[in-house]
């Protein structure tokens, strides 16, 4: 057996190293298989190499081939293995070492013979590129003239091919890690889908139970007790209240499913934010009176670009947080504000403030922090729609609390 010069061995094993170093630091495998291609090609003086890579249709695809002619390469992109497939295709119908010494006699290069002297191909051989005993591909080498390769080429081939092996070994091992990742990620996601799924209807069912079960009771009452008039308008009233908590309970539920399916119609058009403001307070008012509460409206005109309908739920709905969760006495001050090219409105109570480790809870459906704290609470939907809302218009809406001190609501809004 032919040994390897001292320079040489020490060659193959520097390069050996190289492509080590390179998987190790995630070098993606085209650039480490052209790298052992030219490696080889300057050890094997005059010739030309390539690897081709078998897909998941069992074809042989494009690996590596910096020298040879594109247009070869693309000519034999998609080779199917078999019997008279050139050198590459029949080494992997075979499963070994496939040496045409002369392509323009050998009968398995009939079919190709005006490719290889349109691109001056006078010999090839082609080895198996396998990983767990597997065929992945081939390695070819190419000389120009028609020539046997000797002890010395057969055994730079066999160590680069077992090279080309390894790196490709390593990037099959990685995809598998990666696809195993991916497909753990989904199963937790969809996991965490389906919990929330269930959360949310449990949620949704207990938050429509009470205002049901109180129209039941007015309806049996209606039903079966002669009531004084009174008492019948305020069993009626009770049901015109229940009915109405349900019907919004309802229309949150569909605004939110179709802000978060991206079917929200919006339209997006330029408004003062501060006439959305004016009637805000305007609207809430009454409320704020009979709660004793103070509330202002402040700052200048502000041009943005939103859809003025939602804009107003949404200022409604933290305008009557606020109101709300405020204590007799106290303000609600919603302002507007332009500085540094972004367009705000601001709702600032005096109420009494969130725990900072309750605030995550905030953006959570039907999760109603008032009834915690026994104060009177909504159906807990409103910030997470309001939010959604405002991001569905290109903004965003963020919350600030502190105990004590009261909360402050701030949606940026898309300036006009």
């Amino acid at each position: 057996m032919t040994v390897l010069s001292g320079d040489e061995a020490a060659a193959v094993l520097d390069h050996q190293s190289s492509v080590m170093e390179q998987l190790a630091a995630g070098a993606s495998l085209d650039v480490v298989l052209e790298g052992i291609v030219v490696a080889l090609e300057a050890l094997i003086v005059g010739s030309r190499c390539s690897v081709l890579l078998l897909d998941g249709h069992g074809v042989l695809r494009h690996g590596a081939a910096p020298t040879l002619p594109a247009a070869y390469s693309e000519a034999i992109d998609g080779l199917a293995p078999g019997p008279l497939a050139g050198s590459c295709g029949t080494a992997v119908h075979y499963g070994r070492q496939v040496v045409a010494s002369d392509v323009a006699t050998d009968p398995r290069w009939q079919q190709f013979r005006d490719l290889a002297v349109q691109h001056d191909i006078g010999a090839c051989w082609s080895s198996p590129i396998r990983s767990q005993s597997r065929i992945v591909g081939t390695f070819a080498v190419y000389d120009r003239r028609p020539h046997e390769p000797d002890d010395r080429e057969r055994e730079l081939v066999r160590r680069f091919t077992h090279l080309a092996s390894i790196a490709v070994a390593h990037d099959g091992a990685m995809r598998e890690r990666e696809a195993r990742h991916r497909a753990e990620v989904a199963r937790e996601s969809a996991e965490r889908a389906n919990h929330a799924k269930s959360q949310f209807v449990t949620a949704l069912s207990h938050e429509l139970r009470t205002p049901l079960q109180s129209i039941t009771g007015f309806t049996e009452s209606l039903k079966t007790l002669d009531l004084s008039p009174d008492r019948r308008h305020k069993a009626l009233d009770g049901i015109s209240k229940a009915s109405a908590h349900i019907l919004s309970i309802v229309d949150d539920v569909l605004d939110l499913a179709r802000v978060e399916a991206g079917a929200m119609p919006l339209t997006l058009e330029p408004l003062d934010a501060a006439s959305v403001v004016a009637t805000t307070v305007e609207l809430t008012q009454p409320l704020a009176a009979e709660r004793g509460l103070v509330i202002e409206a402040a700052g200048p005109a502000l041009a943005v670009s939103a859809d003025r309908r939602r804009l107003q739920q949404v200022l409604l709905n933290l305008v009557s947080n606020a109101l709300r969760f405020s204590a007799a006495g106290t303000r609600v001050v919603v302002s507007t504000d332009e500085s540094q090219g972004r367009a705000q409105v601001h709702v600032v109570d005096e109420g009494p403030g969130i725990p900072a480790e309750l605030l995550q809870r905030l953006f959570v459906p039907f999760d109603r922090l008032g009834a915690d704290a026994g104060r009177e609470g909504g159906a807990g939907l409103g910030l997470v729609l309001s939010r959604r809302l405002v991001e569905a218009m290109g903004g965003s809406l963020d919350l600030r609390s502190a105990v004590g001190v009261g909360t402050h609501v701030t949606v940026t809004l898309v300036p006009a």
